[in-house]
């Protein structure tokens, strides 16, 4: 069984070593047609199936993706470690259309939806065969188009409309001069492709939503662990609704409320499967992230991009400057490139369920049971297991971020936090080891959190006093996460009747911001709410710990970065050469060409 999950893995490996110069981008101009897609050949021969599986290649891989570090660190949430990055850009007011970190994802999503066009013009010609009978190349079909739907949206969610091809496989000799499409025109595309309730949708012919192997199904073998299915459709849908409903695409506010509850009913679609759950193992819940093979898969994962095998690259990474750990050639640094925020920090709840603000406003006043000189006690233990504190336990060490301390100044010319915290989120339990352990960090783009999360949020929109369904979801991730449950068992939310749309709306938020940090969700949920001039603009806080003679700590706090962010900037600018070779394009507004 374990052999079959990872054919998909192994497809990978040979696709990306053997086959990208045959399937870039202009595979039949290098190789002949003839030679490269035989019709004589079966399904079953390498060539197909290195089709199907480079239309996987382009799926994100969100770990440490720009400069080392995550896309939250252009937000509120974090700094990148180091100066003067490219994460910085967002921040400082350099992004332009030449000059975009993330400009990278215009190129990779149209390669995408191109290696899909390319499947599926070229898949007809083979005759079914016995590894891979006729209902199973109807599976791959839809697979790749699922999967040019999502490459769609990750497109959508960074410059709106964008030009659509179709089916059509582009060369050199076609009229690439092809305007955008509308953001309604995008989002309706993506719709029809997958949902269950269009005909001719790809939806019926994906393998059934599965979170788990399931050796009892004939059709599935252990094989589809990585693929994506009905699962992963809805949870597109759900995702893409969600979007569609909120302000940034909605300026004019027309049918705001019929959108939500379309994004409502997308999640609940998922929901009511009872195929996922939340993932819980109380004594090692951080092997929702960093597994070993007895782990993978779990009920969580809805959309993952798989990795070959496990490693010790994302603790080297991400675990704090001034640890080290022994290799065959010798001791390796910790590189600490991603430093969480004080803000980020603040938004995490205290062990009761509550917010340390009055009514989850940063802008008020702290609530009266928290100590900003005791700022870790009795708080969510999320908190402690996302986030790198001072006295934390570290291969067998504490984690000292405090002045002079071995984290945070021991050493001249080393990088340290920018903020008082490291990021531990995603990382195997290494306190009591002396050397790191190697796991999977398979790359979790879609989980069940996220569809509950989605759920409360629209569902607050639409029907503000459907109190059951806008907390059900809050309370089984409050639930997870260890808050206490109050004797009215509601984990610290606010009793039915007694809070308002607002302050709900402040709820949900606050715990996606908790529950996704460094998911890549912070980033774009600032602009689809239409908030990031308001966060973006304040100061980016950290944290000052002072060791006492006496071993006692004291804590202030401090800006560490400054922001600045005008409207223009909730849509990316177009890559500049994208423009140069597309003259139908139009560049969006406040954005030079």
């Amino acid at each position: 069984m374990k052999k079959n999950i990872y054919l998909l893995l192994f497809c990978f490996h040979i696709l990306f070593f053997a086959s990208c110069d045959s399937f870039e981008s202009e595979p039949l101009d290098w190789n002949s047609e003839d030679r490269v897609l035989n019709p004589g050949d079966s399904t079953d021969n390498s060539a197909v199936k290195q089709l199907f599986y480079a239309c996987y290649l382009n799926l994100p891989t969100l770990h440490t993706r720009i400069g080392s570090s995550y896309l939250d660190a252009a937000t509120d949430d974090a700094l990148p470690t180091g100066t003067n990055t490219t994460l910085d850009y967002f921040r400082n007011n350099l992004v332009s259309a030449s000059n975009l970190p993330d400009g990278g994802a215009w190129a990779s999503g149209y390669q995408g939806i191109r290696r899909v066009n390319l499947f599926l013009s070229k898949v007809g010609i083979f005759p079914p065969s016995a590894q891979v009978p006729a209902d199973y190349i109807k599976q791959m079909k839809a697979e790749a188009r699922l999967l040019r739907s999502f490459y769609y949206f990750e497109m959508l969610k960074r410059w709106g409309g964008v030009p659509m091809l179709g089916d059509r496989v582009l060369t050199a000799k076609d009229d690439l001069n092809i305007p955008r499409s509308s953001i309604q025109e995008v989002a309706d595309y993506i719709t029809n492709e997958i949902s269950p309730d269009v005909p001719g949708s790809c939806f019926n012919d994906l393998h059934p939503a599965q979170a788990i192997v399931d050796d009892q199904d004939p059709s599935n073998q252990g094989n589809m662990v990585g693929h994506v299915n009905q699962g992963v459709a809805l949870a597109l849908l759900s995702r893409l609704h969600l979007y569609l409903a909120s302000d940034l695409y909605n300026e004019s506010g027309n049918e705001r409320k019929a959108k939500w509850q379309t994004a409502a009913n997308w999640a609940k679609r998922l929901i009511d499967l009872h195929v996922y759950d939340l993932y819980n193992n109380p004594s090692a819940q951080f092997r929702q992230f960093a597994m070993e093979p007895k782990d993978f898969p779990n009920k969580e994962m809805i959309m993952i991009k798989l990795v070959g095998s496990p490693t010790v690259g994302l603790e080297q990474s991400n675990a704090p400057t001034g640890y080290s750990y022994t290799t065959a050639s010798g001791l390796v640094n910790t590189n600490g490139y991603t430093s969480p925020s004080q803000n980020l920090v603040d938004a995490f709840l205290t062990l009761d369920g509550k917010s340390i603000y009055e009514d989850y406003d940063p802008k008020k006043e702290y609530e009266a049971s928290y100590n900003p000189q005791d700022p870790y006690a009795n708080r969510d233990p999320r908190l402690k297991r996302f986030i790198f504190l001072n006295g934390d336990m570290w291969l067998k060490k504490a984690v000292e971020t405090f002045d002079g301390g071995a984290n945070r100044g021991a050493q001249q010319n080393l990088n340290y936090t920018r903020t008082g915290y490291y990021l531990k989120k995603f990382l195997g339990d290494n306190s009591n080891v002396v050397n790191y352990t190697a796991y999977y960090h398979h790359y979790q783009i879609m989980r069940y959190a996220e569809i509950l999360l989605n759920y409360s949020e629209a569902i607050n929109e639409a029907e503000p006093t459907n109190d059951a369904e806008i907390v059900y979801g809050l309370i089984e991730l409050r639930k997870r996460a260890g808050i206490k449950a109050g004797d009215d068992g509601r984990y610290g939310l606010p009793a039915a009747g007694t809070y308002s749309q607002e302050l709900m709306r402040n709820i949900i938020r606050n715990e996606r911001r908790i529950e996704l940090c460094f998911e890549e969700h912070r980033f774009w949920d600032i602009r689809r709410w239409k908030i990031a001039e308001d966060v973006m603009n304040k100061p980016i806080k950290g944290i000052r710990i002072t060791k006492n003679d006496n071993g006692t700590f004291t804590y202030s706090y401090e800006t560490a970065a400054t922001s600045s962010f005008l409207p223009h900037m909730y849509w990316y600018p177009i890559p500049r050469v994208e423009l140069w070779g597309n003259n139908a394009l139009v560049q969006n507004p406040g954005w030079s060409y």
